[in-house]
């Protein structure tokens, strides 16, 4: 099923149970100077009644560019996302999670680079914000730049960590026909997974300066308030799952020979370089003691020249009597 109208961007918001969040979302969607969006809420086994009435009570300024898919149950965040790239048929693709925020820019430039160039997708300068919920009300605590010495995109910093989040990027849909959609076996990490295999095949743009996005984090939050960063037992285990895959994949068509090299290289250096550390603490412990009987030597000798320079005053004055 199409949900229509058709438009430049679909916009995927995924909730659950957070009508606080969700209200702030769609101000944050209305702000955007770029109108050419239509919004797909997907409700994961949150109360759909709440929902509902939000969407009734911006109607009018939504003007029918929005809809919710509704989950009795939970299914998940990549579930989530699928189910609304699906019921669409836009051009770009953005994930709007509900408790994060954009620029009013943000759709603006990022369809102007994408429009203009071949980028399948784009992302942008990224801040954190650190807030605080109290009550009905969002407290800002503090703001930080996400990766503030990035200036591209690249697989080889992907390898390492996630250098983007849902809310900063937008990327055509046309990816989804040449890499498939959101793996929907993980519960967290999916992001990341997906810019993995982008990545192996095209290119994501940046668009550096203001940020442009705001990913917004609770510390010390639990339950439908916190965010999936907060599940970090899991985080450990699905970053390990996914490179477990893709190395077994890789090992697959290109065999063994070259990891198994690389592999004991590598602990040769890191052994070298262990021993390098404990040779060089072993030099600094040993000029330490040095020093420190210098010190001493020298408080000696001062105080053996103080005691006789005034046993020499004494002396004199003694005598001088």
């Amino acid at each position: 099923m199409t949900i229509e109208p058709a438009a430049a961007v679909a916009i995927i918001m995924r909730t659950k149970n957070r009508p606080l969040l969700l209200e702030r979302a769609l101000q944050d969607v209305l702000r955007q100077t770029f109108q050419g969006w239509i919004l797909v809420i997907v409700n994961d086994g949150g109360d759909a009644h709440k929902v509902d009435l939000l969407l009734e009570r911006h109607a009018s300024a939504l003007g029918g560019r929005a809809s919710a898919l509704h989950h009795a149950h939970s299914k998940g965040m990549e579930v989530a996302s699928n189910a609304g790239i699906r019921a669409t048929a836009s051009e770009f693709i953005a994930i709007h999670d509900d408790d994060d925020e954009w620029h009013p820019e943000f759709l603006e430039q990022t369809v102007r680079h994408l429009s203009n160039g071949e980028d399948a997708g784009v992302a942008v300068r990224t801040e954190i914000v650190w807030e605080r919920i109290q009550g009905q009300r969002i407290e800002d605590l503090e703001r930080e730049i996400f990766w503030p010495e990035m200036r591209s995109v690249t697989l080889f910093d992907m390898f390492r960590s996630n250098r983007c989040v849902p809310i900063s990027v937008l990327y055509r849909r046309s990816v989804h026909e040449d890499i498939g959609y959101y793996d929907e076996s993980l519960s967290v990490v999916g992001d990341w997974e997906f810019y993995l295999r982008l990545l192996q095949r095209h290119r994501l743009g940046f668009i550096d300066g203001t940020p442009l996005a705001y990913w917004n984090r609770r510390r010390e939050t639990s339950g439908d308030l916190a965010n999936s960063v907060a599940q970090r037992e899991e985080h450990i285990r699905l970053d390990l799952e996914v490179r477990e895959r893709h190395l077994r994949e890789y090992v697959a068509s290109q065999g063994m020979g070259a990891l198994l090299y690389l592999t004991s290289y590598n602990q040769h250096e890191f052994d070298h370089l262990h021993q390098r550390k404990n040779y060089m603490e072993d030099q600094v412990g040993e000029l330490n003691r040095r020093i420190d009987l210098l010190e001493e030597a020298i408080s000696d000798a001062s105080l053996v020249s103080l005691i006789r320079r005034r046993y020499r005053r004494f002396k004199d004055r003694f005598v001088g009597r």
